[in-house]
């Protein structure tokens, strides 16, 4: 299964957003109470390959004020599942919930 980086503080966010001026990165806003978002959860974390990006996750209870601060940075509306590609600190990708599949991920990160 992928490694993927939870972000606790806007810290965190910016490290990551520090982070995809390297290469792109993928980033999941995901709710722990909504089955749809579980279902993201499943599809986001089977970008586990060696060409994938780098993955992060925002559990919107424990971290609403990080949610909220990447929405912010990002200009992207918040929902819950949603699958951000952030590359050079910029959101260059949405998907949300019944559009985060691998398949689909996978391609917009290709592009």
């Amino acid at each position: 299964m992928a490694q993927v980086q939870e972000l606790v503080t806007t810290a965190d966010a910016d490290a990551m957003l520090e982070a995809s001026h390297e290469k792109p990165v993928y980033l999941l806003k995901h709710s722990i109470a909504c089955p749809i978002s579980a279902r993201g959860q499943m599809e986001f974390v089977g970008l586990e390959g060696d060409d994938d990006p780098p993955l992060y996750a925002v559990v919107v209870q424990y971290a609403r004020d990080v949610s909220g601060y990447l929405a912010e940075q990002l200009g992207v509306k918040h929902e819950t599942p949603q699958a951000i590609l952030i590359k050079d600190g910029e959101a260059v990708d949405v998907k949300s919930h019944g559009a985060i599949r691998l398949a689909a991920l996978r391609e917009a990160a290709a592009n």
